[in-house]
């Protein structure tokens, strides 16, 4: 009898050797934002439960400088895209494509080339000062002002660009491009008079996400102002240079310490990739975001933006800048017609 069990346990073993492995499923590399922004938490987030909703994919978030250097990065690393997502904007895109000084010293033509998963948010980018006679652009000249990073779209390329081709940047008494903490760290301790500052939004503004430097400025207890950007100014800069900014009309209240209504620029946040990635990827990519939106929304604030009208806010806006996988999945969801 004990031989027969050594013989019976010899050929299961056997067995289970000559089974097939189960394929692990292949990694998405998601390349996001510094690590502790709203952006890479939530993709964190996103990773540590998508086992729950798919086996045919395994994300993974991770942490870089900001959109710019991720555009940057996708367009110069052919071997990655066809295994990486990338956090990006239209606005990115388009001055990677175009070759807008100093972040792109030369056109990029293989951005032309990324297409779009989804829409994270709409974001409103706002100046605010210490000062109530700072009220538009134009009273910049002369002071400091201080941004977020320049490899970061929302919190220091946009506004860079748009004062570059304003005319304000050599008026300025100086322009330091800190952080998105740091630059309000130096508002409020006196060494600069102009800050920014980033709020992401879902559709219309239904739900609106400030990150950390919002309560940085807020508990300081110090009276403070959001810089008007006067319509007819946006629309001006849009004209002359083609890029894709949104005009942002503010209502009264809708951010915090906003007692009248504002105007300023805004961009959608998108997922991009190359338009080699994978279709059933894309397909798979975009099918288990729209489901897990909610969950990630009971333990990342961004993920409170992500409902299925926001995510496909560039499907219905631009259809033909989606990538084919993405499509299918919101053709399935019922937020495409064929």
């Amino acid at each position: 009898m004990k031989k027969l069990s050594l013989i019976g346990a010899a050929a299961v073993a056997a067995v289970l050797a000559s089974a097939p492995a189960k394929a692990e499923p292949p990694k998405v590399e998601i390349l996001m934002s510094p690590s502790g922004s709203g952006p890479y938490l939530a993709w964190a987030t996103f990773q540590n439960y998508a086992p729950k909703y798919t086996d045919k994919m395994a994300p993974v978030a991770v942490e870089t400088p900001g959109f710019t250097y991720n555009v940057r990065f996708l367009a110069q690393t052919p071997d990655k895209w066809k295994t990486t997502v990338i956090g990006s904007g239209e606005v990115v895109e388009w001055a990677a494509a175009e070759g807008v000084k100093p972040f792109f010293p030369k056109p990029m033509a293989v951005a032309k080339d990324f297409r779009v998963l989804g829409s994270m948010s709409q974001t409103s980018n706002v100046f605010v000062t210490l000062d109530p006679d700072i009220k538009v652009p134009a009273d910049f000249a002369g002071k400091r002002v201080a941004v977020g990073l320049l490899t970061q779209n929302e919190w220091g390329m946009h506004q860079r660009m748009m004062l570059d081709t304003w005319g304000i940047t050599p008026k300025l008494k100086s322009f330091d491009a800190l952080g998105p903490g740091q630059n309000i760290d130096a508002l409020l301790d006196g060494r600069s008079d102009v800050g920014t500052l980033v709020v992401h939004s879902s559709l219309n503004f239904a739900y609106n996400l400030e990150p950390g430097p919002f309560k940085k400025l807020e508990s300081a207890q110090r009276p403070w102002f959001y810089v008007d950007v006067p319509k007819p100014t946006i629309e001006s800069y849009i004209k002359d240079t083609g890029a894709p900014f949104m005009i942002r009309e503010v209502k009264a209240n809708t951010f915090s310490n906003q007692p009248k209504a504002i105007t300023t620029f805004g961009n959608h946040t998108l997922l991009s990739v190359h338009k080699s990635f994978p279709d059933d990827l894309a397909y798979e990519f975009v099918k288990t975001w729209l489901k897990m939106g909610p969950e990630i929304g009971k333990y990342s604030a961004i993920g409170q933006i992500w409902n299925p009208e926001t995510i496909g806010a560039v499907a219905k806006i631009a259809p033909e800048r989606l990538h084919p996988g993405a499509r299918r999945a919101y053709i399935e969801a019922g937020l495409l017609k064929e």
